[in-house]
């Protein structure tokens, strides 16, 4: 959910960038199970592409922590924020403060599923909100 490039020249919040844009409300769920992508307005070249990159990271972060991927049943980042709430933080006339939220659920093979939701706040140049924040691809 930050934005960051370690396991994509994509970047979530773009997404919901994109949704503030059409004037929709900047809400995303990615479904590495079913590998959907909703609204149906999200889904674009470049979300495919952040999907596609994270569907092949996983299988190396499971064996890294010596965990079975097959036994997976359940894997939903839902990732959203209020550009409409967004700040000029003090000092940076050309910036925007705002929080995202992702929310996960995962469930393993006989296991309880699982929900952890975290908020990180981000600043980005006004004009991203218009533009997109630059990818790499």
């Amino acid at each position: 959910m930050s934005i960051d490039y370690m396991k994509s020249g994509r970047l979530a919040v773009n997404v919901l960038i994109d949704l503030y844009n059409q004037k929709l409300e900047s809400k995303a769920t990615f479904d590495f199970i079913n590998k959907t992508i909703l609204p149906t307005n999200a889904i674009s070249k470049e979300s495919k592409e952040l999907l596609k990159d994270y569907l092949s990271w996983l299988p190396n972060h499971f064996e890294a922590h010596n965990c079975d991927l097959t036994k997976l049943e359940t894997l939903v980042v839902i990732i959203w924020t209020d550009f409409n709430k967004a700040i000029t933080p003090p000092g940076s006339n050309n910036c925007k403060e705002f929080v995202v939220h992702a929310l996960t659920r995962w469930k393993a093979a006989e296991q309880d599923e699982q929900i952890i939701e975290i908020s990180q706040t981000e600043i980005i140049k006004e004009n991203f909100l218009k533009l997109r924040i630059p990818e790499f691809k």
